[in-house]
């Protein structure tokens, strides 16, 4: 199939170039190699979505990542001091995660500079061809699951 119309290749240019984006961005260039583009997404994540307590299950359901693989990123975040895990007092077993004031300032600089590449991306691009789009990528991701 030629890369032209091949989806998984489009879709891997296109991830590639908003990760060169996001590494090379004037906003970003204080944050630590350490800080993967992982945890920018889970800190955004838990930001958008601070009106409710967060466990580690949404992330591995609404992010589609293994427990073992999520495990791992939360406690590199923990280390990192971009989050924490807090008792819930209903149930002591479970942990919801908390932005730290670290992460909370990463937070809004990945925010900031995602906002422009949005913004870049929509460029040119009608109503109709969003809605559309957003409805393929819905069938894809269903199909691939």
């Amino acid at each position: 199939m030629p890369h032209t119309t091949d989806i998984g290749f489009q879709l891997h240019s296109l991830s590639n170039l908003l990760k060169r984006r996001m590494e090379h961005s004037p906003a970003l260039s204080h944050m630590d190699d350490t800080v993967t583009r992982n945890n920018g997404w889970i800190l955004t994540y838990l930001s958008y979505h601070s009106d409710r307590d967060i466990y580690q299950k949404d992330i591995e359901n609404d992010f589609c990542i293994r427990r073992s693989t999520v495990s791992k990123v939360i406690r590199l975040m923990e280390t990192k001091g971009l989050i924490r895990r807090e008792a819930v007092p209903s149930d002591a077993r479970l942990k919801k995660l908390v932005l730290t004031p670290d992460g909370k300032k990463l937070q809004a600089a990945i925010e900031r500079e995602c906002r422009e590449t949005e913004r870049l991306l929509r460029q040119d691009v009608t109503e109709e061809e969003l809605k559309v789009f957003f409805q393929v990528m819905e069938k894809f991701k269903k199909n691939i699951q």
